[in-house]
């Protein structure tokens, strides 16, 4: 069926995939994990195949070849392997060589404000944490990128004695009464002192205070323990890549 995309979002250690119908994702199609997952997936003859395929990967040269090899073999479909471009959708890309901006980073981006606008900032909370701005021009403003709550928890398990716990579970920003409440709260106090100092800065080249998208795997963790109310929406890489 040629109004079928599957959307294929290939990061450093799993991958992410979902069905686009006529330019509508189909989040009931979503699924993750290795090329040996999405293999299982789509081995039945019953699944529909798609008319095309479209890749966003980090990953190394090695690991897409074998993508790519898996949908010559199951559909005679080569992918369409994305890049960072200088202008896609409504964005202006920041950077000076566009390319270099991380193709999963620019294509949440642009997804982003397909679907909800400018100006605006995009926090991603995952293994790193990254975070754009975009104004009400379309002009991406740059970003940052530091580590995650994930990143920064194990970083202090293995580079310390400190028994840090794997994940945020009821953090606050506030000094802890325990060892636990410590870690807890000062991770998730940086991650949201990185987002407050980032959204006052980029404020200063708007017209009116952005909105805030939240995205990436540590996002449904840390959303509850905010003050304020950010749009949560998980699919913006996959939004992007059907942006023209």
């Amino acid at each position: 069926m040629t109004d079928v995309t599957l959307l294929i979002d290939h990061g450093n250690t799993r991958m992410k995939w979902v069905l686009a119908r006529s330019g509508q994702i189909d989040t009931n199609t979503a699924g993750s994990g290795s090329l040996e997952d999405l293999v299982r997936c789509f081995r039945s003859p019953a699944v529909i195949g798609p008319g095309s395929v479209m890749i966003s990967s980090v990953a190394d040269t090695g690991q897409v070849k074998d993508l790519e090899r898996f949908c010559d073999s199951r559909w005679g479909l080569s992918p369409w392997r994305l890049s960072s471009l200088a202008r896609q959708g409504e964005v202006n890309n920041a950077y000076d060589d566009p390319s270099k901006l991380g193709v999963d980073r620019w294509l949440a981006i642009v997804g982003a404000v397909a679907h909800h606008g400018k100006p605006l900032v995009i926090w991603d909370l995952g293994t790193a944490a990254t975070l754009d701005a975009v104004d009400e021009n379309g002009q991406h403003l740059g970003g940052m990128i530091y580590p995650g709550p994930v990143t920064m928890l194990n970083a202090l398990r293995n580079e310390t004695r400190l028994n840090a716990p794997s994940r945020l579970v009821d953090a606050a920003t506030a000094p802890g009464n325990s060892t636990r409440e410590c870690i807890e709260n000062g991770v998730l106090a940086a991650q949201v002192g990185a987002l407050n100092q980032f959204v006052r800065k980029v404020a200063k080249s708007m017209s009116r205070k952005p909105g805030l998208v939240v995205t990436g795997g540590a996002a449904p963790e840390l959303l509850p323990m905010l003050d304020f109310d950010p749009i949560h929406d998980p699919w913006l890489v996959f939004r992007g890549m059907l942006v023209e």
